[in-house]
């Protein structure tokens, strides 16, 4: 069976964390008025712009590469699942439903909705993790693909804090291997 290769690029989320914090802090500095060389003519209400700006877009940032981590991390214990046959009945439902899959590349033809509903037979998780997940990863969608159209998640737009509390709660959980 084809075994999936680990490329040791990834962050962990609490580098994450620590790198967006770092990137709005250096931003914070590059946008301040000192800065006179770069803002000879500009208001303060065009710097305040700019920089909130570039403030928010560093959030979109790690926001899709904390859920990208996130969704990677599913997607590893689905992995270890399946190559390893470990008898839970998580594991149990993860072999049954990569059956008709070729295995070479099984783990990015699952759609992150199944993995989610995977979670749901596992009578710990609360729903409102679930729904907390799916609504992450309709976000996660809106993101990677341009932002052209009005997200309708039927609440907020989740903050890189709410993410990462998120990302916590399911490492706290202990819903991945790792």
């Amino acid at each position: 069976m084809a075994k999936l290769k680990r490329s040791n690029e990834h962050k962990e989320f609490s580098e994450i964390k620590h790198l967006f914090e770092e990137r709005q802090e250096a931003l914070q500095h590059f946008f301040d008025c000192d800065n006179v060389l770069k803002y000879i003519g500009y208001s303060q209400k065009d710097v305040d712009y700019y920089l909130s700006d570039h403030l928010r877009e560093a959030e979109y940032d790690a926001c899709l590469t904390l859920l990208g981590a996130i969704e990677a991390a599913f997607r590893l214990d689905l992995d270890y699942r399946h190559r390893h046959r470990l008898k839970d009945q998580k594991s149990k439902e993860v072999r049954q439903m990569l059956k008709g899959i070729s295995r070479g590349d099984f783990v990015y033809r699952i759609p992150i909705t199944k993995i989610i509903d995977l979670l749901k037979s596992d009578q710990s998780v609360p729903n409102r993790i679930l729904n907390s997940l799916k609504n992450t990863f309709k976000y996660r969608h809106w993101l990677a693909h341009g932002r052209y159209w009005q997200l309708q998640l039927g609440i907020h737009k989740p903050s890189f804090s709410d993410i990462y509390q998120l990302a916590q709660t399911i490492e706290k959980m202990t819903l991945l291997l790792g």
